[in-house]
């Protein structure tokens, strides 16, 4: 009662929850229609809100024997892929998702390592015997552990996934497509998950379900799918990868209607007949079998390679995108400091890789260009050495701030922050250094005949001792032993003092100095 768009589930939940004892047949009719109503409530048909089954159906459930001969596969398909088409559109914090939702899980588990669980051992199957009965490819996910993603996180995290590459992926792919979406379509998406080994298991062992290959002739047509209202085009021309066959570059250009995009059922009320208002649709779909695809060419990566190279350059193929478009070869440093991106990502929770990802990727295609432009140069001109350094020049520029958005800045060769020294050691030091700059004076100019290589050794003894003391606050950090001279066979006599073996500098830790003795390393006091 007040419910225009269906009955409410709880209502057929109260009602038909017990079946009575000794029911008549009429009975057993009606709790079988309430049980079908509320399975398309909650599985097959459900809507954005989930709380009711729509009236529309019910004529369906009228008659037992024409119901069966209802498409209800490619129904539940054309409702879904419209629920899909909707909630894209949808920004409310309280928006939701309709459709058969449990088969989309199913789909992007046994396809994308994104969000797949842990599956774990199947739960006993009965009844055996029956083939009709018998478990279907969706068996092998119907134990599993649940994803560990916290709800106000998941998206995030998903969407990090599918536009971060894979390590298999970078091992393999060319520099076109590292950071990109179709990396993942190229070497992470199981293109044929119903021939694994667990698919196979199940038809080895209890048998597979004779429905999941009896219409395998019709997994390749072209055709409309129809669910009253709503008609969506199935278009197995884009993924004939998954069919074994050769992806066509470029796919038929085949046209959706945006017309029957905006067809919707709140918006024409007074359309009540569908099958009169889409009956070029129902047509074509009568005809299913005369349209199924006629592609004999088996796959091959070559080919699939062009057509992700046509994807690439044809569409958007990551979720969250740059922020800025600009060469990093004509920004200064400056330029690349606190932008869009690093303060949302200051002001946030969680970091998002896709747009570093896509601004490095950007960059790296750049540089490849330029470098194959630069070796297409004919060699032996006059202008050729100072055109290829000119792009050597640009080219590091640009991988250098490209290296430092990643993190990787060029190591200094002075501390920032050198250690404080207590008095002691400073006087000892300060003694040391000045023998040391008495004996160079000494030498006169055989030292400075080394130049820069003697400034590079200084230089990076400065840098190993430093690293070698900041790990020394380690907890299984051990006193080194040291070599005197006298320990050494035919070493000659020293000419000043041993120098004392230096005390390792404790290294800072939040829990240490910062927290106020809350951390985990406890205060340091009386110092």
């Amino acid at each position: 009662r007040g419910r225009s768009a269906g009955v409410p589930l709880s209502w057929l939940r109260a009602r038909f929850n017990t079946f009575p004892v000794g029911a008549d047949e009429v009975t057993v009719t009606y709790h079988a229609r309430a049980w079908v109503m509320h399975m398309f409530g909650t599985v097959l048909f459900p809507d954005a809100t989930g709380d009711c089954a729509s009236w529309m159906y019910l004529p369906c459930l009228m008659d037992w024997d024409a119901a069966g001969q209802f498409s209800w596969g490619s129904a539940v398909l054309a409702f879904l892929y419209r629920q899909l088409c909707s909630a894209c559109r949808r920004y409310k914090a309280s928006s939701s998702l309709g459709g058969c939702v449990f088969l989309l899980q199913l789909w992007m588990w046994s396809r994308l390592p994104v969000g797949r669980p842990r599956v774990r051992e199947p739960q006993p199957w009965t009844p055996e015997g029956v083939l009709e009965q018998l478990p279907t490819a969706a068996y092998v996910w119907e134990h599993v552990g649940a994803p560990y993603a916290e709800t106000g996180r998941a998206y995030v995290e998903f969407r990090n996934e599918l536009d971060a590459p894979t390590p298999s992926s970078l091992s393999h792919h060319s520099f076109q497509s590292i950071f990109s979406l179709v990396v993942i379509f190229h070497f992470a998406v199981n293109w044929w998950p119903y021939s694994d080994e667990d698919v196979a298991a199940v038809e080895n062992g209890l048998g597979l379900n004779p429905l999941c290959r009896r219409d395998t002739t019709l997994w390749t047509m072209r055709c409309p799918l129809i669910c009253f209202y709503a008609v969506e085009y199935h278009l197995p021309i884009r993924v004939m990868r998954q069919f074994g066959r050769k992806q066509p570059s470029p796919p038929d250009a085949v046209s959706t209607s945006i017309e029957l995009h905006k067809f919707d059922r709140s918006k024409q009320k007074k359309v009540t007949d569908f099958a009169h208002h889409h009956r070029a649709y129902l047509d074509e779909w009568r005809r299913f079998e005369d349209n199924c695809e006629r592609i004999h060419a088996m796959h091959r990566d070559s080919s699939f390679r062009r057509y992700l190279e046509w994807y690439q350059s044809s569409t958007r193929y990551r979720l969250r995108q740059t922020w800025t478009d600009r060469d990093y070869a004509d920004m200064e440093s400056s330029e690349d400091e606190n932008t869009p991106y690093d303060v949302a990502t200051r002001q946030g929770t969680q970091v998002e890789i896709g747009p570093v990802l896509d601004r490095v990727g950007r960059d790296i295609r750049r540089s490849v260009n330029d470098i194959s432009n630069a070796m297409s140069f004919p060699a032996g001109q006059p202008d050729g050495e100072s055109r290829l350094r000119a792009a050597m020049e640009r080219l590091q520029r640009r991988l250098r701030r490209v290296a430092a958005r990643c993190g990787c800045r060029a190591q200094t060769l002075q501390d920032v922050a050198p250690p404080v020294l207590s008095p002691e050691r400073s006087r000892a030091s300060g003694g040391s250094r000045s023998r040391a700059s008495g004996g160079s004076r000494s030498r006169g100019r055989a030292s400075s005949s080394r130049g820069a290589s003697s400034s590079r050794t200084r230089s990076r003894a400065r840098d190993s001792s430093f690293s070698d003391a900041s790990d020394g606050n380690d907890n299984d950090y051990e006193e080194p032993d040291v070599i005197g001279p006298s320990q050494l066979e035919d070493a000659p006599g020293s000419s000043q003092a041993t120098q004392r073996t230096r005390r390792p500098v404790e290294r800072y830790t939040p829990g240490t100095y910062a927290l106020g003795n809350k951390g985990r390393g406890k205060g340091k006091r009386g110092r």
